[in-house]
């Protein structure tokens, strides 16, 4: 590969994975902010769900602005939607209704929606040739290096100001930081247009310009069933720490532990994918997922310190196996709507799912809904099998 080649390919992934830093950074930072809108707008808890249920759905907009994506390129629609995230962000600060609020949400996520899909997208056809799952396992340790960082950042603001004044000045930042890489990545913008079909549109052949629907379907039930567990432990997680005496100030520090573990395992998983191939890491990650999670429920709360960052390394790591094989599987100018439609599904089911395990929880008991989430991950292992297919470029 031509020394040019690259540095176009570094400063494509660098370029991409800032997008997903800011991208996940900002929507984490929700979590963060909620007690303090609950407490100045006096919400109830129904309608504090309510704000965070309604900012996870925009996840189900991904499809749609896939296609546009193909319409009017994907770069703009990934630029488009991080000034979108901090605008709406920055909208947020300056409102003091809930319709204000939701709205303003409602926007954020709405039109940042398509980075996830749209930036894979363009990183699949980058490193087309190699390194491919190498690529999304750095992307998507960027997305949870966000996760970590910018709610941390706001956390200090937070005490230095008050909460307005935080995310007005994280929007502000977060308007700076897109200006800056909208620069970098225009001067590639070449390198990132979709390809134009060969002969016969595959689109016509088979619609999505999947090559296996069987490797898809398994690919993509495998995805549902990862992230709805990931979504449902990280939900209920907090009250089995305070459920085994572990003090409400420590759990913070607790999902600090688990969040770093996932971002180190994205990007060891999606080296070592490269190295030993789809199927041996996707049922390695998904056994020792189900172990992890069987052993926080039997474990005294001194053991429960060193399993934490384990899970969280086998727990998000399978999805960076995921991500990768999605472009192995559709063709390069159906990637935009195939990566749409993939994390449409799984990121929708994952915020259905923390509702479904709630009801368990609710009838009977924490314990039985912590282990059905590992037995959940079970399920995985049969499917892994028709994944074969994909494990060819």
């Amino acid at each position: 590969m031509h020394q040019a080649e690259k540095s176009k390919q570094v400063r494509s992934l660098f370029s991409f994975s800032a997008f997903h830093f800011l991208d996940d950074g900002f929507s984490d930072s929700l979590y963060l902010l909620l007690p303090f809108i609950s407490a100045e707008l006096n919400l109830s808890f129904s309608q504090v769900g309510f704000l965070k249920g309604v900012s996870s759905s925009m996840s189900l907009l991904q499809f749609p602005l896939s296609l546009l994506g193909e319409r009017i390129g994907e770069l703009t629609v990934i630029v488009a939607g991080t000034f979108g995230l901090a605008s709406g962000f920055l909208i947020m600060s300056k409102v003091f209704t809930f319709p204000g609020i939701l709205l303003s949400l409602i926007f954020a996520k709405g039109t940042a929606a398509g980075q996830h899909g749209l930036s894979s997208s363009i990183l699949s056809r980058v490193f087309e040739v190699s390194g491919r799952r190498t690529a999304m396992g750095t992307y998507n340790f960027f997305g949870d290096m966000g996760k970590v960082c910018l709610p941390f950042l706001v956390a200090v603001m937070i005490s230095l100001w008050d909460w307005r004044q935080a995310v007005f000045l994280l929007s502000i930042g977060g308007l700076a930081a897109g200006g800056l890489l909208w620069s970098l990545v225009r001067r590639e913008r070449e390198v990132y247009l979709l390809p134009p079909p060969h002969g016969e549109s595959i689109l016509k052949e088979s619609g999505w310009g999947i090559r296996d629907r069987t490797s898809f379907s398994a690919l993509l039930t495998i995805g549902v069933i990862d992230i709805s567990t990931r979504a449902a432990l990280l939900t209920f997680l907090p009250f089995l720490l305070l459920q085994k005496g572990i003090p409400g100030t420590q759990v913070s520090f607790a999902l600090t532990l688990i969040f770093a573990g996932g971002a180190v395992g994205k990007f060891i998983c999606g080296v070592l994918a490269e190295w030993l191939g789809i199927i041996p890491m996707v049922i390695g990650t998904e056994i020792l997922t189900a172990a992890g999670i069987l052993s926080l429920a039997y474990s005294p709360t001194s053991v429960i310190w060193i399993i934490l960052p384990f899970i969280g390394i086998v727990l998000n790591g399978t999805s960076s196996v995921l991500y990768a094989t999605v472009a192995e599987i559709i063709s390069p100018q159906s990637r935009s709507r195939g990566y749409g439609l993939y994390y449409a599904v799984t990121l929708g089911c994952g915020a259905i799912s923390p509702i479904f395990f709630g009801f368990i929880a609710d009838f009977f008991g924490l314990a039985l809904t912590i282990i059905s989430t590992a037995l959940l991950v079970l399920f995985t292992l049969p499917l892994s099998r028709y994944l074969k297919r994909a494990d060819i470029p």
